[in-house]
């Protein structure tokens, strides 16, 4: 048996219920079964699934219905929707709802299991990305930075102030004394938390590379560029992009870096597309 998670099968046919049951059964994975939403939903308050299978037509709540108040209560939970082979729209809608996958009548048990095993991969990358992030959050706050004087004290109040705001933040401090430290504490403490956090020691990476590094770049704009490149702007969209040593950068260097900051645009080196992104840069 291994790590599946909760697994839980909503239909009001009984036969229906049973099948599904017994091929998941026969591969060690283990479900539990409700004969309606409602019931499902009472027991989902205490035991949220992180898998749900559910038929498209029930009674009183059918399975459109309860994706809809899965992804609003239980937004983390999968949900695998089983219709009919005349009521493609209703699998097009689901997928559009946000439903994992769907599954046409009549069930076969390699398909059955091929998307439940993938649903089964799914749930459990997220839970072990939520888990990391909670580490990350635990780990790089002000417990990280040392530092008990009044001088410090007004650091930590600082970064407090600060990580809540959208703005970019210049960090200053001799070789050493923990400005990655700061820059992680101002990310983990922030409404980009979940978010990338980046970091790039601007002087370990050569100059002609350094561009390519940031911005990226596409196949063949120079030797050695076999394949297209994200850089990472792109790679802390959404998040944060930590410039360490910023200072020691070429002008020609950072004239460009100022051009993304303020446009929110990069383009990567060879390329012509500008692309939009939301990067906070430390």
């Amino acid at each position: 048996m291994f790590n599946q998670g909760h697994i839980a099968i909503v239909d009001d046919d009984p036969e229906s219920r049973r099948d599904i049951k017994n091929i998941l059964s026969s591969e060690g994975i283990h479900s539990t079964e409700y004969s309606c939403a409602s019931e499902a939903l009472v027991r989902f308050k205490s035991d949220r699934p992180d898998i749900l299978i559910t038929c498209h037509k029930m009674k009183n709540i059918d399975g459109l219905m309860l994706l809809k108040k899965m992804n609003e209560d239980y937004p983390d939970t999968l949900t695998i929707i089983i219709t009919s082979s005349n009521s493609v729209e209703s699998a097009i809608e689901a997928m559009k709802l946000g439903a994992f996958n769907y599954i046409v009548r009549p069930v076969k048990n390699e398909q059955l299991l091929l998307v439940i095993k993938r649903a089964i991969e799914k749930s459990k990358l997220r839970n072990e990305n939520k888990t990391l992030r909670q580490q990350l959050d635990k780990n790089f706050n002000f417990e990280s930075i040392i530092g008990k004087s009044p001088a410090m004290r007004a650091v930590f109040d600082l970064i407090k102030l600060v990580a809540s705001a959208s703005a970019n933040v210049l960090i200053t401090g001799e070789s050493g004394t923990g400005k990655e430290l700061v820059a992680r504490a101002l990310h983990y403490s922030g409404e980009r938390r979940d978010k990338p956090f980046v970091p790039i020691n601007c002087t370990a990476i050569p100059e002609h590379l350094l561009e390519s590094e940031l911005f990226g770049h596409v196949k063949g704009s120079f030797t050695g560029a076999i394949s297209t490149k994200i850089g990472l702007f792109e790679e802390a969209d959404g998040g944060t992009l930590f410039l360490d040593e910023i200072g020691d950068l070429s002008f020609s260097l950072q004239a460009k870096l100022l051009r993304v900051i303020q446009d929110k645009k990069v383009r990567a080196v060879g390329g012509n597309e500008l692309k939009q992104i939301d990067v906070r840069i430390l």
